[in-house]
């Protein structure tokens, strides 16, 4: 009887050591077989995204592992029914990812409980740049904790006028040349508005004001108003007492404008010769 017993025993123990290289009991766990050899993550998790897919992925060392599905609940889905968006493994830097009409494969979703998901999953045919295969078999995850995960958007990188970029200034002070490096251009007001444009160099500033809705042709400037310049030397601003603000070019649609202006400040300096292409 005792032989019997010790016998017992020996084959129960004999079969959970095999089990045990097939299957990990950790809680919670996430594994398959991949092209046959046992890939067990070290870590995992399971990822729920504010448009309802859920993305479950494990890695260790060089490997990692990764799949897509539409839902969190209980079912199955499959690659060939759209409702798997993504199956993928990478090795070192080699990936292999599912491929439309060619890859086949499906995630059953078995329980999800205490926000923790348990389900199966296999996929065949998984082809990296070089156009080689892997299979995953086997695979299975266990109460894995879900977790939100939020899309990131792409970043939209501002517009910016190729005009404003291209811009350019120059002007005769007094009769020397002013060339500027620094340019600037915005739109202000609601009802009426108006277009201010700046251009310096380390001492000097010149800015002209005019309305948006500017045409093609010849405005007087002043001091104030709807159509405005100055001058300004080290921090010394002289408004306009009278000059020309000619318009040669005025593309609302592409916001691009060009034109000349000459005009003497109230300190008695004379701008002359000034040109400008701009865009706001």
């Amino acid at each position: 009887m005792i032989k019997k017993t010790t016998l017992l025993l020996a084959v129960i123990c004999s079969f959970f050591i095999s089990c045990s290289t097939d299957i990990e009991i950790n809680n919670p766990a996430l594994q398959a077989k991949i092209d046959g050899e046992l890939f067990r993550s070290s870590i995992k998790k399971a990822v729920i995204y504010d448009d309802g897919t859920l993305v479950i992925s494990g890695s260790d060392a060089d490997r990692s592992i990764s799949f897509t599905t539409t839902s969190t609940k209980v079912g199955t889905y499959k690659i060939t029914q759209k409702t798997i968006s993504k199956a993928s493994f990478q090795k070192n830097q080699t990936e292999f990812t599912s491929k439309e009409e060619e890859t086949e494969g499906e995630v059953t979703i078995t329980e999800v409980y205490n926000n923790e998901i348990s389900g199966n999953f296999h996929f065949k045919n998984l082809k990296d740049s070089n156009g080689n295969t892997t299979d995953f078999n086997n695979g299975w995850f266990y109460r894995l904790p879900i977790e939100n995960g939020v899309i990131e958007e792409e970043e939209v990188p501002p517009v910016v006028n190729t005009c404003l970029l291209n811009a350019s200034l120059t002007a005769m002070i007094d009769g020397t040349e002013m060339i500027t490096d620094n340019h600037k251009a915005k739109l202000f007001g609601v009802d009426d508005a108006s277009i201010l444009i700046t251009a310096m160099n380390e001492t000097e500033e010149i800015a002209i004001v005019f309305m948006a809705t500017t045409t093609p042709g010849e405005y007087s400037l002043s001091g104030s108003g709807n159509y405005s310049a100055s001058y300004t030397l080290k921090n010394d601003k002289s408004s306009a007492l009278s000059g020309k603000l000619t318009i040669a070019e005025h593309n609302i649609e592409t916001k691009c404008i060009s034109g000349s202006f000459e005009f003497d400040t109230r300190s008695g300096i004379n701008v002359s010769n000034g040109y400008f292409e701009f865009g706001y």
